[in-house]
C-alpha cells in the first residue's frame, strides 16, 4: 500500500471517527424544528421521569442496554453547579446550609439554582463562554497588536444582558444590528461584534484589507450564531454542506456596507457601576492635573520671556512662546525643552482617561446610498479576481418559514439602511431551524462537557454528529416557546438526572465496551476548571478575590523573567486592588497571553473558539507550584486560615479542606496534613530563611500545605 494512500486513509478516519459512535448519521442543521414540543417517551423509571430532558437520555440508555452511573451527592453536586453557574466554590457556609436543608432534593437544589442564577457573578462566568465564540479580545493583533481601549463596553454588556436575561433572539439583533433597531448606545455597544476579531492595519493592500475584513466578520457571524463553517465556501462551493460559494457573498452582501469607525455615542454612563464611575472620575482629575502641570510650566517660561526682555509690563501668548520654543530663544533651555516635552507627553500618552471615553469601537453605513459598494463573487477567493454581482441573500438550503423574515430580502441592492436588520431578523427568527439549535447545544456544552453536536461551531455534515437528535430539538423549540431565555434553560439542565451522574460507575468496563466516548451520557466526564475559573477560585478561596464589576480591564502582573517590552507596546501590572478582581475583567492582549492564563489552555484570542481542549502538561504543575501568583495566594490562605481556624493544626487542615475542597478531610488525611504541618514548622524553626523576620515557621508551613492543596487534582477538577 502506498503512503499516499495510507495518509488519504488516515485522514478519513480522522475525519469521520467522531461520528462512529451513536451519532445519527441523517441528522442535518438544516432539518426543520419539530411543530410541537412534547417529550415522545414515556419512561419507567421514576426517577428519570422527572425531567424532560432525563427522558431523551433514559430511552437511549435503555435502548442499547445501559444504565447511568448513580446520582452524586448534594455536596458534589452543589460544588459543580456552583462553577458551572459562576465561576467559583460554593462557601463553607454554602456547603452546610444546603446540607442541612431539610426540604425535598427537589426543592432544595431548585432553591440553590435560583440563588446562583440571581447572583451577578453568573453573568460574569458565562459571559466568558460567549466572548470566547465571538473571538473577544482588546488588541488588534497582528505585528503592532494596537489597544482597543473602549471595547470592555463590549464585554460588559455581554454581563450585563447575560444577567438581565435578555431574550437571546434580542441579543443577536443587536449585535448584528443595533444601530439600525435603533436600541440606543446599547446598540451602538453591541455592533461592536463586527469589531471583534483581529485586524491587520498595515502590510496589505486597502483592497485586500478591506476584503480580509469582511471574509473574517461573514465566517465569524456563520460560526457564532449559525453553527456553520461558512468560510470555507469563500473559494468554492462547501465540499460538504450545501452551501454554494454564491450563498457566501450573498451572505457577505448584507455587510458590504460596514465602515470601521469610532462611533461617538450619547452614552450617559448609566449601566455603569459605582466604582468604575470613580475609577473614571479618578482618571479624569488626573488629566486634569496632568494639564495644570504642563500649563503652570508654560507660564513659568513665558515669565522667563518676559524677565528677559526687560519690560515687566509685556506680554507673552501662547503662539509666541511656541515659536521662542521651536526657534530655541533665550533664556529658554534645552532642559526646558525637554521638561516640556515630557509633560505634553504625559498627557498625550495618558490612557486611563482614553479607556473611558464615551466612544463605541464599532462600524457605521456608508453616508449615501451612492456609496453603497457592489458585492461579487471572487473566483477562488481573490478580491481582483471578480464574477458576477450578487445581491443581499440567505442561505438557500434553509427552509423558509411562515414569516417574513424567512423570505429572501427584496430592494436591498440600493439602500444600506436595513440591510443588517434584514439579516438579523432572519438569523434570530423563530422559524429559522438553526440559530436555537446552536446556542442550546452550547449551553448543554458548558454544563455536560460535551455539547449533544460535540463541534458547537460546525452542526453541518463535517461535524460530529449529533448523539440526541430528538433532545436537540426538543430544547431548541422548548427555548424559543421559553421567550428564548437562557436562565429556564440553565434550570432545566443542571436540574435534570443526567447532569448529577456521577463520574464513578459500577459497570465502567461493560459500558465502555458499548460506548467508548460515553456519547450517551451513561456517566459524567472529568471536566478540568478553565484558566480563568482556576485563577477566580484560588483568589476566592484565599479570601482576596474583589468583586468589583465592570470598567477598563487590569493587567495582571507578568513574571519577573518575562520579556514584557514590545516594538509597540509595553506591559504595566495595574495596582494589587485591580488584580485581585475576576479574570473575565482581564486585559487581552493578543500578542501577549498571560502565561498563567496560556499553559491552562485558554481560548485562542484570533479565531472563534468553540470549546477549550484542556492538555495536561509539566508547565501547568510548574506554574501552580513555583509561579508568584500561586504562593502569594497560598500565603493570603495560610494567614485566612490562622485568621478563622485559630492556631490548633487540625482546625486549620478542616478550615483549608472545607474552603478548597467543599468538604471535611478524612481521618487519614487529617493526620497526614497535621503531621506535615508540625515537621514543616520544626524544620522553618531548626532552619530559618532570609524572611524569617517577617514570617513566622507556623505561616509557612502553613503556606507549604495550601500550595498542595490548591495543586491537587481535587481542586482543579470537577467530581
Amino acid at each position: 500500500m502506498s503512503n499516499r494512500l495510507i495518509v488519504s486513509l488516515v485522514a478519513l478516519l480522522i475525519t469521520i471517527a467522531p461520528r462512529l459512535a451513536f451519532a445519527d448519521d441523517e441528522w442535518s442543521v438544516f432539518q426543520t424544528l419539530p411543530p410541537q414540543i412534547a417529550a415522545p417517551w414515556d419512561v419507567a423509571d421514576e426517577v428519570w421521569a422527572q425531567n424532560p430532558v432525563d427522558a431523551f437520555v433514559w430511552r437511549k440508555l435503555n435502548d442499547a442496554g445501559l444504565e447511568a452511573a448513580q446520582a452524586v451527592d448534594r455536596r458534589v453536586w452543589l460544588r459543580r453547579v456552583t462553577f458551572d453557574l459562576i465561576g467559583v466554590p460554593p462557601t463553607p457556609e454554602e456547603v452546610q446550609q444546603f446540607l442541612a436543608d431539610e426540604r425535598t432534593d427537589a426543592e432544595a437544589r431548585a432553591a440553590v439554582v435560583d440563588r446562583l442564577l440571581a447572583s451577578a457573578q453568573y453573568g460574569e462566568r458565562w459571559a466568558r463562554h460567549w466572548l470566547d465564540v465571538v473571538r473577544y479580545a482588546d488588541s488588534d493583533g497582528f505585528a503592532i497588536d494596537s489597544e482597543r481601549p473602549t471595547l470592555w463596553r463590549y464585554r460588559d454588556y455581554v454581563i450585563r444582558v447575560l444577567n438581565e436575561d435578555r431574550p437571546f433572539d434580542q441579543f443577536v439583533r443587536e449585535q448584528l444590528a443595533g444601530d439600525e433597531i435603533d436600541a440606543g448606545s446599547e446598540g451602538a455597544v453591541a455592533i461592536s461584534f463586527y469589531r471583534l476579531g483581529p485586524y491587520e492595519a498595515d502590510n496589505m493592500t486597502p483592497e485586500n484589507r478591506r476584503q480580509d475584513y469582511l471574509n473574517e466578520i461573514t465566517s465569524a457571524v456563520g460560526s457564532a450564531f449559525l453553527g456553520l463553517t461558512i468560510g470555507c465556501s469563500r473559494c468554492h462551493d462547501h465540499k460538504y454542506d450545501d452551501i454554494p460559494q454564491t450563498d457566501f457573498y450573498r451572505l457577505q452582501a448584507f455587510l458590504a456596507p460596514l465602515q470601521r469607525t469610532d462611533i461617538t455615542a450619547d452614552f450617559v454612563d448609566a449601566e455603569l457601576t459605582e466604582t468604575v464611575l470613580q475609577q473614571k472620575a479618578a482618571a479624569e482629575a488626573e488629566l486634569t492635573r496632568r494639564h495644570s502641570e504642563r500649563d503652570e510650566f508654560r507660564e513659568s517660561l513665558k515669565a522667563k520671556l518676559i524677565k528677559a526682555s526687560e519690560s515687566p509690563e509685556a506680554e507673552v501668548s501662547d503662539e509666541e512662546l511656541d515659536k521662542a520654543i521651536k526657534d530655541k530663544r533665550e533664556p529658554i533651555t534645552d532642559e526646558d525643552r525637554k521638561r516640556l516635552e515630557q509633560l505634553k507627553k504625559a498627557i498625550d500618552d495618558y490612557k486611563d482617561v482614553k479607556r473611558f471615553a464615551a466612544v463605541s469601537v464599532a462600524v457605521a453605513n456608508p453616508e449615501t446610498n451612492k456609496d453603497l459598494p457592489a458585492t461579487h463573487v471572487l473566483r477562488n477567493g481573490d478580491v481582483f479576481n471578480p464574477g458576477e454581482e450578487v445581491q443581499p441573500g440567505f442561505l438557500s438550503a434553509v427552509p423558509s418559514g411562515a414569516d417574513e423574515a424567512s423570505k429572501q430580502p427584496e430592494s436591498t441592492a440600493t439602500s444600506a439602511s436595513g440591510r443588517r436588520r434584514m439579516l438579523a431578523d432572519w438569523v434570530a427568527s423563530k422559524h429559522n431551524p438553526i440559530t436555537a439549535r446552536v446556542i442550546v447545544n452550547r449551553v448543554w456544552q458548558y454544563h455536560l462537557g460535551r455539547g449533544l453536536v460535540a463541534t458547537s461551531n460546525d452542526l453541518g455534515i463535517a461535524g460530529s454528529g449529533v448523539s440526541h437528535p430528538e433532545l436537540l430539538d426538543y430544547l431548541a423549540r422548548w427555548f424559543i416557546d421559553q421567550g428564548w431565555q437562557l436562565k429556564p434553560l440553565h434550570r432545566m439542565i443542571v436540574l435534570s438526572r443526567t447532569y448529577q451522574t456521577s463520574m464513578v460507575h459500577s459497570q465502567h468496563k461493560d459500558c465502555r465496551t458499548v460506548d467508548p466516548d460515553n456519547r450517551l451520557l451513561w456517566r459524567a466526564d472529568a471536566r478540568r476548571l478553565e484558566a480563568e475559573t482556576i485563577r477566580d477560585a484560588m483568589l476566592a478561596v484565599s479570601g482576596r478575590l474583589s468583586l468589583e464589576a465592570g470598567g477598563p480591564g487590569f493587567y495582571e502582573a507578568l513574571p519577573d523573567e518575562m520579556e514584557t517590552s514590545y516594538p509597540f507596546f509595553k506591559w504595566n501590572a495595574s495596582s494589587e486592588d485591580q488584580r485581585r478582581r475576576r479574570s473575565i475583567y482581564m486585559f487581552q492582549r493578543r500578542n501577549l497571553i498571560h502565561p498563567m492564563m496560556e499553559v491552562f489552555d485558554v481560548a485562542d484570542l484570533n479565531e472563534s473558539c468553540e470549546r477549550r481542549k484542556p492538555a495536561v502538561t509539566a508547565t501547568q504543575v510548574l506554574t501552580l507550584f513555583n509561579s508568584r501568583f500561586a504562593h502569594e495566594i497560598s500565603r493570603h490562605l495560610a494567614e485566612r486560615l490562622q485568621r478563622e481556624a485559630g492556631t490548633n493544626s487540625e482546625d486549620q487542615v478542616r478550615r483549608l479542606f472545607q474552603l478548597a475542597l467543599s468538604r471535611s478531610p478524612e481521618s487519614d488525611e487529617l493526620l497526614t496534613c497535621s503531621e506535615f504541618l508540625a515537621e514543616k514548622t520544626k524544620s522553618y524553626q531548626e532552619h530559618p530563611s532570609s524572611d524569617d523576620g517577617r514570617v513566622d515557621a507556623e505561616v509557612r508551613a502553613l503556606t507549604d500545605l495550601c500550595l498542595v492543596v490548591i495543586n491537587a487534582n481535587e481542586f482543579l477538577y470537577l467530581d
